[in-house]
């Protein structure tokens, strides 16, 4: 049964990865707005990928229970473990950093670039948070 302050597997539209998720609201016993566990990021509540593409194919009228596959969440060392670990380099504003650098911060530890933004930002996925920094500022 899910309620508010329960947690849900979700797709995340920050992270865009299927999480673990903090029901902020429920309606009629479905939760319609979620907050990431891992970015934070408050959102409407998307089904884990896949969910609704399966319920999709099914005929209209037909109530044959369907098999679900519980999503798992992906776990920040599973993540950062398919990047090149070895060839980490210290935070610096100044540096110029592209998608998957691993980078090690000196205040919130290893992590990784997820993405780049605009104006010399970059957003770096750490075990706790992901964190928008800027970079190339040489």
């Amino acid at each position: 049964m899910v309620k508010v302050g329960g947690e849900v597997d979700a797709f995340c539209t920050k992270c865009q990865l299927t999480l673990a998720h903090t029901v902020h609201a429920v309606v009629s016993g479905r939760p319609v707005k979620v907050e990431c566990n891992t970015c934070h990021a408050v959102h409407r509540y998307k089904g884990p990928i896949g969910a609704a593409k399966a319920a999709a194919s099914r005929p209209a009228g037909s109530r044959a229970a369907v098999p679900r596959e519980r999503p798992v969440a992906v776990a920040f060392d599973e993540l950062l473990g398919t990047r090149n670990v070895s060839g980490a380099q210290p935070y610096s504003p100044k540096k110029t950093f592209a998608v998957d650098d691993v980078v090690d911060h000196p205040i919130f530890g290893r992590g990784f670039v997820s993405a780049i933004r605009d104006a010399g930002k970059v957003e770096i996925t750490f075990r706790s948070d992901v964190k928008i920094l800027v970079h190339g500022r040489g």
